[in-house]
């Protein structure tokens, strides 16, 4: 039996409900779908209003170890008082780095809501700030936004084919298929490999360490170019 491909994705919901649809309704032949649910409405502290977002992206780092996330989803309309998808998606990618390079899906029950925050954060940056715009080093929302891979979605139940089509496209990517594959043994030291930056390290301490930022690429490529090397060996021992 193949072992299947594994699906891991983030979703933002404060419905608790949303875990067991989820594994109800997303389902892929050959791939193992693993959602991993946040409720950011359990960072509120109702007595203050305040959100805990220190917390909250604790919790993002803390659920996402060791895992390579596919697909990140958020929901547009929590219960959280000026906070909106966007903003969960701003401060996942603010705990998370690596998720910035991912694909998102936004939904909502009424997604012409989200599309006119979108549009309004959009025309005030150009039209009010006209000169922030000149300036691609600014971290605003406009050049932020252009960055990102967002799709949005309307929360009709429609939501989970898309997930589904947005999974299987990300999921069988060769680099996503490699990266599952390393941090399935994060736990795991590396030993012999003829490289110090490697040797009496785990691949989680070498994927994970910011002071350490393009090594886990950097062990990636080292570890292909060895195991194709070696396998061509053999190849060519059999011809």
């Amino acid at each position: 039996m193949p072992k299947k491909i594994p699906a891991d994705y983030l979703v933002f919901d404060d419905d608790e409900d949303t875990l067991k649809q989820y594994n109800i309704n997303v389902k892929i032949k050959g791939y193992d779908c693993n959602p991993i649910h946040i409720n950011p409405t359990n960072f509120l502290d109702p007595s203050t209003g305040e959100f805990d977002e220190k917390g909250f992206k604790d919790e993002i780092i803390l659920k996402t170890q060791g895992k390579n996330i596919t697909l990140v989803l958020s929901d547009w309309n929590m219960s959280l008082p000026n906070i909106f998808g966007w903003d969960i998606i701003s401060m996942s990618i603010s705990a998370k780095d690596k998720l910035k390079d991912k694909q998102f899906l936004i939904y909502s029950s009424d997604i012409k809501n989200a599309s006119k925050y979108i549009l309004e954060k959009i025309s005030n940056e150009v039209c009010k700030k006209p000169n922030s715009i000149d300036d691609l080093s600014l971290n605003n929302f406009v050049s932020n936004i252009l960055d990102l891979k967002i799709k949005f979605w309307k929360r009709d139940g429609t939501q989970y084919d898309e997930i589904i089509t947005l999974l299987k496209k990300e999921s069988k990517t060769i680099s996503n298929i490699v990266l599952n594959s390393i941090l399935s043994l994060e736990k795991k030291e590396v030993v012999n490999f003829g490289n110090a930056n490697f040797d009496g390290k785990t691949i989680s301490e070498i994927f994970n360490n910011p002071e350490e930022n393009g090594i886990g690429l950097y062990f990636v490529k080292e570890l292909m170019d060895l195991s194709l090397a070696h396998y061509t060996k053999i190849n060519d021992d059999v011809s």
